[in-house]
């Protein structure tokens, strides 16, 4: 399973390294801040026990996810349709 320190450890060397290339910033732990480098330390924990084809399906599920935040202008209906097409090809 996970090592949950180790990930932790993790997502507090990105915070502080963020915060110390920046010294304009000031250094004051923002839990939404803290939150996006555990997120990231998770996810690559993760993909570091995730076979090849996993992390292609991951990939494509985080891009679907992703279509959501598109201006209203843009049609995401074709990229969405593309998308979980690769993802139903991955899963069969």
């Amino acid at each position: 399973m996970f090592n949950r320190s180790e990930i932790m450890k993790a997502a507090w060397l990105k915070w502080k390294a963020h915060f110390d290339a920046r010294p304009y910033l000031t250094r004051k732990l923002n839990r939404a801040d803290f939150g996006f480098y555990l997120a990231a330390a998770w996810r690559e924990a993760k993909a570091a026990q995730m076979t090849a084809t996993e992390r292609q399906a991951d990939r494509i599920e985080v891009e679907i996810d992703r279509l959501k935040y598109q201006s209203l202008r843009v049609n995401i209906e074709p990229r969405r349709r593309q998308l979980q097409t690769e993802l139903a090809a991955l899963a069969g």
